[in-house]
């Protein structure tokens, strides 16, 4: 496990990293435009805490039950570019009704349409990156220079989503964008079917995986959460629009930051590591967001979200990337996907709701700080039984 084979679903040497850094950009600009401001928009339209959560639910829903399905397709048959690009125009599509929709019955199948239809993009374009650095002959750990792109994207999503002028045009233009620039990837690689199925039971039984996933798990459990309510949090307590855009600006400020200087910390403290820094600082994250009024600390204590997710995702991909044959590359990027953005997202929105139904929508905020406590229990695991990961360490 680990040793690089080329992989044949793709063609690296037409692989662009600044072809990748753009629709890093547009992808997760096109989604901040559309998705962290509707818990926002839910509450000003009535709906109750458990409405909200469960529509809220449909988005890892969507991308739990259908990114392996998408990664199967791009590993058995070689198709990662062709699955990137029907993603993409099918999630445009859905992605409009979304932005439209007034009926909750007719909101709720647009959000679920959307997730399963995008599930796939950030599996696939991870895995393209790491095959780029690879042809290249660079270290894996520069995922996060490119993967930065991405971030950048959607701090200026959800800043011009914020801004008075903003609609549903916005997240159109984007949308098509993401969709456009798929066309520039490779259709497909070279040969017949891979043989998927050995691969991935040989990566289910290594000792490192659960707790990684885990670990995962709870991390974006909490991190979705943010996602989607803390317009809900900010409506609930009275505050102009602004302060969201302004703790995301923050956040994702600090988060590319970090992301372009995650080489030499990852070579210091390992993708273990990174994920027990990113788990423990979101602890107080949450406890101050729960407990204040102040736009300003509000605000200010997003600069945390640098670690919280930086070091986070980074180390999951890279430590996954590390650990998978490169034939199932997707469905590797996939898993870890699906157990974070997928299982912790789905658990969160569905608990969140609940939460808010309780205690208010500083409920939610406090069951985070107590999640990301277990998050950080998961990673302590991942430690023991992994270490440093050496092997993804090196990079």
């Amino acid at each position: 496990m680990g040793v690089y084979t080329r992989s044949r679903w793709d063609s690296r040497a037409d692989l662009s990293l600044p072809m990748l850094r753009l629709f890093y950009g547009l992808m997760l600009g096109s989604m901040a435009a559309l998705i962290p401001l509707l818990g926002g928009r839910f509450e000003r339209q009535g709906l109750d805490g458990v409405t909200i959560g469960l529509l809220m639910a449909l988005l890892p829903l969507g991308r739990l039950l259908s990114v392996p399905l998408w990664a199967w397709w791009a590993d058995r048959y070689q198709a990662a570019g062709l699955v990137l690009r029907v993603a993409c125009v099918l999630s445009a599509v859905a992605g409009m009704v979304v932005a439209r929709a007034e009926e909750v019955w007719v909101l709720g199948l647009a959000m679920f349409c959307f997730s399963a239809m995008r599930a796939p993009l950030g599996a696939i374009t991870d895995v393209f990156v790491m095959d780029a650095l690879r042809a290249r002959g660079r270290s894996l750990a520069e995922y996060g220079r490119t993967r930065l792109f991405g971030s950048l994207g959607f701090m200026v999503g959800v800043i011009l989503a914020s801004a008075p002028f903003a609609g549903p045009w916005l997240s159109d233009v984007g949308l098509i964008a993401t969709a456009a620039v798929a066309f520039a990837f490779p259709t497909r690689g070279e040969g017949g079917p891979a043989p998927v199925w050995p691969a991935l039971v040989a990566l289910v039984k290594q000792r490192w995986l659960l707790p990684l996933l885990l670990a995962g798990c709870l991390q974006a459990f909490t991190l979705s959460v943010y996602d989607c309510f803390l317009s809900v949090h900010v409506a609930a307590l009275g505050l102009p629009e602004w302060v969201v855009g302004a703790a995301f600006a923050v956040g994702v400020a600090c988060e590319t930051t970090l992301m372009a200087w995650a080489r030499p910390l990852l070579g210091r403290v390992g993708p273990a590591g990174g994920l027990l820094l990113a788990a423990a600082v979101n602890v107080p994250r949450w406890a101050i967001t729960a407990w204040t009024d102040d736009p300003a600390v509000l605000v200010g204590v997003q600069v945390l979200h640098g670690v919280a997710f930086g070091m986070f995702w980074v180390s999951g991909v890279q430590r996954m990337a590390h650990g998978a044959p490169a034939h199932v590359a997707a469905s590797a990027q996939s898993l870890w996907s699906a157990a974070s953005y997928g299982v912790g997202s789905l658990a969160g929105q569905a608990l969140a709701g609940e939460a808010r139904a309780l205690g208010g929508t500083a409920a939610i905020f406090e069951m985070l700080a107590g999640v990301s406590v277990l998050a950080t229990v998961a990673a302590g695991w991942l430690w023991r039984v992994d270490g440093k990961g050496d092997e993804a360490r090196r990079g």
